[in-house]
This record gives structure tokens, C-alpha cells and sequence, in this order.
């Protein structure tokens, strides 16, 4: 143990640090237990066992936040794949007869995008172009089913499609994301994406 004086100053000093890293959790998670208040004494041996204490309160409430933050995660991504799969499935039902599903989805970002097309090849065995437009970003998605690859190629595809929105993107042949900021070009975008398929 550090001895007097410099006890208390690191004793203080350590409270600053885990103020902070109550301030961090806090932010993750508003409603943990406050942190034990911290109270300067001359009393050396008093402060270490504030700090102690406050150690210990922060060490269990790291965990609490690290697993609901999990659990929060969980249900996130089960929410995420449970609209994905209804659009999918609206999607699908109005592709019925067609070669090609090209078609944007509101409000979708990059992460809802992917699980729409995950969930749409299960039941369109087309190409597929998706593009959404959330917060001023554009994402886009192409998917071809591996059988058409010699013909169609979705990271060629992605290629000539993102500089439309003023952007990029990259991928495998059967599967490619990109992304731009221009909105205003999504209907451009798609009907690009229907004369390079209809080839």
C-alpha cells in the first residue's frame, strides 16, 4: 500500500477514474445502481476503503451492463430479422412470375438491406437488387443465385450501380453491398439495375 499523503492523492485521484467509468456505463445503460459517493477524510485508510467499496459496486455493474447490453443485442438482431422477413415476403408475393426483384425498401439501412436479401432468396430465385435510404445514406444490395453467376456477376453489377448514388461498393459474384449519399438517384439506380439485368 502507498503510504500516507500519496495514499490520498492516488485515493483521489482513483475516484476521478471511476466516476468516469460509471459516467461510460450510465451512458449505456441509464437506470444501473449510482456509484457508492466518494468522501475526502484525512482518514487514509477510510478513502482506500471507499475506493474498495466503489471497485467492487463498479466490477458488478460491468457485468450487469455487458450482459443486458447482450441480451439488448439478441433482441435487436431477432426484431431486425422478423421485419426483414416480412418485407421479404411482400417483396416476394409482388415478384410472383418475374426473372428479377429490383426494388427499394424505405427507411432501410445497410444491416436491415442484407437481411432482407438473406431472407428473399429463400424465396426468389432471381437476381436481386435492393436499395434503401435511411439518415441521408444511401445502402444498396445485390444478390445472384449461384447458378446464374456465369451471366450476371453482383459485385460487377454493384460496381456500375453505386456511382449512380455517388458512392461504391464490392462483393463476391453472388452476393455485394455498397453505398452512396444521393437519394435523390435511388429510382435512377434501380432502373439502371433492370436494363443490366434484362441482358
Amino acid at each position: 500500500a502507498v503510504a500516507g499523503e500519496a495514499a490520498r492523492v492516488w485515493a483521489q485521484e482513483e475516484a476521478v477514474r471511476q466516476q468516469e467509468k460509471f459516467e461510460t456505463l450510465l451512458r449505456k445503460k441509464p437506470d444501473i445502481a449510482p456509484l457508492p459517493v466518494f468522501t475526502d477524510t484525512v482518514q487514509t485508510d477510510d478513502m482506500l476503503k471507499q475506493i474498495d467499496a466503489r471497485a467492487a459496486h463498479l466490477e458488478k455493474l460491468d457485468v450487469d451492463v455487458r450482459a443486458w447490453e447482450k441480451k439488448h443485442a439478441k433482441e435487436a438482431e431477432a426484431d431486425l430479422r422478423s421485419w426483414a422477413s416480412q418485407i421479404a415476403d411482400d417483396l416476394a408475393s409482388s415478384k410472383i412470375g418475374q426473372e428479377i426483384c429490383v426494388a427499394s425498401v424505405p427507411e432501410a439501412d445497410a444491416k436491415l438491406l442484407q437481411a432482407v436479401a438473406d431472407a428473399l432468396k429463400q424465396k426468389f430465385d432471381g437476381p436481386i437488387v435492393l436499395a434503401g435510404a435511411k439518415n441521408g445514406n444511401v445502402a444498396l444490395v445485390v444478390v445472384v443465385p449461384k447458378p446464374l453467376t456465369s451471366k450476371f456477376q453482383a459485385n460487377k453489377i454493384i460496381q456500375q450501380l453505386a456511382p449512380i448514388i455517388g458512392g461504391k461498393g464490392g462483393g463476391r459474384p453472388e452476393n455485394a453491398q455498397g453505398g452512396g449519399t444521393d437519394s435523390s438517384k435511388i429510382d435512377n439506380l434501380l432502373e439502371e439495375a433492370r436494363r443490366l439485368l434484362s441482358g
